[in-house]
């Protein structure tokens, strides 16, 4: 085997790999470091102003007369249709329009029209004589004793919850239900002297009633909600449901009513409850103290404003986090708002994302400001305040030097990463599905389309790469590096050879690297090799009993990158860019129309042979049915493999080249497309590849934590095992290059 002392060209490569990662950390994350990214910047591509329900079903919504015409609304306004906008909550009370005693609304607007898109309306009243009855307090001899409660109970109703059709789906029924319960207890629960504010279009008015014993001004109350779930045929069982998650109770002691509203629709009645306390600290000191938490987290969350809803997802759906208080793992529904200093995500339910110093990410609630032995929330505001902010930072996809062409489509799957005051990163995790942090850039892409934050697994490297792949894999382009390299005269060396000197390129080269070294495995020097994945590969194939050709191929079927070794002068120049066709990467047939399902096809703008009639249609330059043999697939390391093994007249069957050329070409044996060029003998091998991409994929995800193996560890299974194979397929010989 080769040393594992880098051949200079391999050295210079693995350098400049490095160096470049590090330049694009410093460029994008510090590039507009003066320049603050907000909610339209995130969503204004794709942004569909319709609505957020994009099923619009008619058994959401009370008939179907209604759906339709608030779609003729929609269709009416026209030109406002894409137009992007934020929501708002306004809090009322009293006024003209008001039916019921102490009635209160919360009215939700969007911010590019008039008329309210959802509204909660409810109403509550202290009980007769309900400033008599107090709540008694410790005297200084009871020391922490607990507090003896003596309190009237005022009574609150929910008469109207309702959300226009084709904005539901994102639990802002919820958001509504969740406002008028933080209100009801602000104005009775809560001892809280209150100033005059109107922040957020809410309205707090000054108490001027009689001062408590212990120096604040408001009496506190149990408060008794009462509400009636109206359902339908169609929801039977869904809105009790939606109810009991936000803290209600069915009322046993009140029967079901069934109704008719003269629209052919019946509907039952199921009268429910919540019932809402106050707080209940042991001692004077506790009750201040949860009196500061509560007016810091109403400072926090004062600040809302304009807001969106938006889903957090994941490789596996929608992500889930941790709570503060409970640790408890829960699934919620997002709004994002942007401030002065970045953004903040809160839940539906008043839930404020909080990341730690130490990569913890958590949600914090209302309720989490009266535990009493929680230390973490005493910090200071400006401290706590920061730890929810997120600043967004875009990575561009292109190079400078390229100008600004950029399509619609590829603005709309850009990269962001969402950077913390700890100088770490939001992100997924991939295997839990919840949210964390890292001290590595973690990518997400936004969609105005469906207003979501998708945590990808892809990189700018990557992006990049394919973008160099559209720019210039066209037809000529491949078939000058046909003539350039399939003469065979770059040099003369044996497999083994080659494998040695692959170790020098990462097995994952577009995995997100650190641009210090100061996290284990995260720069390429300390990453597994090429390598070390091509001998994982063949070992797991040996294991699962797969012939012995199947464990050659996945021992050498990357050597492709072995020619920036050979050709330091020119292919090895190409590690000085991003872009390096000797890199394993979905390839497709060049010559003929380009798939819609393609590998990164919002970059297909960029290949001029979209826009070359000769190659537009389904068969392009080549006769039907000619079969993939025949054709010309993208310039790549495999491609070259292929003809390379076949030139030095190895003994492998034809399956090992089938595998070897087209495993890379899943819009084939993936998605069946090409069905006018394959023919018998191509789908003879679809079998084998599925499986041996299958088998790729597994390893590649098993390598990423794994160590490099030795010269000796390489050494050894060579020796004892796989230099045999190659021995009866006549791979051992020097091979033209």
């Amino acid at each position: 085997m080769v040393s594992e002392t880098d051949p200079p060209p391999a050295k210079k490569a693995k350098t400049i790999l490095a160096k470049s990662w590090k330049l694009f950390l410093t460029e994008n994350l510090g590039r507009d470091s003066n320049c603050l990214y907000g909610l339209q910047d995130l969503f204004a591509h794709g942004f569909d102003s319709t609505g957020y329900n994009s099923r619009r079903t008619t058994a959401a919504g009370p008939t179907a007369a209604a759906a339709n015409a608030a779609r003729h609304i929609t269709d009416r306004r026209g030109a406002h249709s894409n137009k992007f906008h934020t929501l708002r909550l306004e809090h009322r009370t009293g006024g003209p329009m008001a039916q019921f005693r102490g009635e209160e609304r919360i009215l939700l607007f969007r911010s590019d029209r008039p008329g309210a898109i959802a509204k909660i309306i409810y109403s509550s009243e202290l009980p007769e004589g309900g400033e008599s009855f107090h709540q008694t307090l410790p005297s200084p001899q009871q020391g922490n004793s607990k507090l003896e409660s003596q309190l009237a109970t005022a009574q609150a109703k929910i008469h109207v919850l309702d959300v226009k059709s084709q904005y539901r789906g994102r639990d802002l029924g919820g958001l509504l239900f969740s406002e008028a319960i933080t209100s009801l207890k602000s104005k009775y629960c809560n001892d809280d002297d209150e100033d005059v504010s109107q922040e957020g279009g809410y309205e707090y008015k000054e108490y001027t009633g009689p001062v408590k014993s212990n120096g604040c001004s408001k009496q506190v109350y149990d408060v008794k909600c009462v509400l009636d779930a109206e359902e339908d045929a169609t929801r039977y069982g869904k809105l009790v449901s939606f109810y009991e998650h936000l803290g209600c109770r069915v009322r046993s002691s009140k029967r079901v009513q069934y109704v008719n509203n003269n629209d052919s629709e019946t509907y039952r009645k199921v009268p429910m409850q919540i019932d809402l306390h106050p707080p209940n600290a042991n001692s004077l000191s506790n009750q201040e103290r949860v009196r500061l938490r509560r007016r810091k987290f109403s400072h926090l969350v004062s600040s809302k404003g304009s807001f969106l809803p938006v889903k957090l997802v994941g490789s596996l759906g929608k992500l889930s986090v941790r709570c503060h208080a409970s640790q408890e793992i829960m699934k919620s529904d997002w709004l994002v708002t942007e401030t002065p200093e970045g953004i903040q995500f809160y839940t539906t339910h008043g839930h404020l994302l909080l990341a730690g110093p130490g990569g913890s990410v958590s949600v914090l609630s209302p309720a989490d400001q009266d535990i009493e032995d929680d230390s973490d929330l005493d910090i200071d505001t400006n401290v706590l305040n920061r730890s929810t902010r997120f600043v967004p930072c875009l990575i561009s996809d292109a190079d400078d030097t390229e100008g600004d062409d950029r399509s619609q489509n590829e603005s709309s799957k850009s990269l962001w990463v969402l950077r913390t005051c700890h100088g770490t990163f939001l992100t997924a995790d991939s295997l839990r599905q919840t949210l964390s942090c890292t001290r590595l850039p973690s990518f997400w892409q936004a969609s105005g389309a469906n207003l979501s934050l998708v945590c990808t697994s892809d990189t700018p490297p990557r992006r990049h790469h394919y973008r160099k792949c559209w720019k210039f894999q066209t037809y000529d382009y491949v078939r000058t590096k046909r003539l350039n390299f399939l003469n065979f005269s770059l040099g003369r060396a044996t497999l083994i050879e080659a494998l040695g000197w692959i170790h020098a390129f990462p097995a994952h080269p577009f995995h997100s690297w650190s641009s210090d070294g100061s996290i284990s495995g995260s720069t390429p020097d300390s990453a597994p090799s090429l390598r070390t994945l091509c001998f994982l590969m063949a070992e797991t194939a040996r294991e699962e009993g797969l012939p012995d050709w199947v464990q050659l191929v996945a021992l050498f079927h990357e050597l492709g990158e072995a020619v920036k070794i050979l050709d330091p002068s020119n292919t090895g120049q190409m590690a000085d860019s991003i872009y390096d066709w000797t890199i394993s990467s979905r390839s497709r047939v060049v010559g003929c129309k380009i798939p819609q399902c393609a590998t990164f096809g919002e970059f297909r703008h960029l290949n001029m042979d979209e826009e070359d009639s000769r190659y537009n249609s389904d068969t392009g330059v080549y006769q039907a049915n000619c079969g993939l043999e025949n054709v010309f697939l993208m310039w790549s390391g495999c491609e070259y493999m292929y003809y390379l093994l076949k030139h030095n007249r190895t003994s492998l069957p034809e399956e090992v080249f089938a595998m070897i050329r087209f495993f890379l070409l899943g819009d084939w044996y993936e998605h069946g497309e090409y069905s006018s060029l394959v023919n018998a003998d191509d789908e003879d091998m679809l079998p084998f590849l599925q499986e041996f991409d299958a088998l790729r994929r597994s390893v590649r995800v098993k390598c990423l934590g794994c160590g490099n193996l030795t010269d000796d560890q390489c050494s050894y299974l060579w020796d004892n095992h796989y230099v045999h194979i190659a021995e009866k397929y006549k791979c051992t010989h020097v091979f033209s290059w």
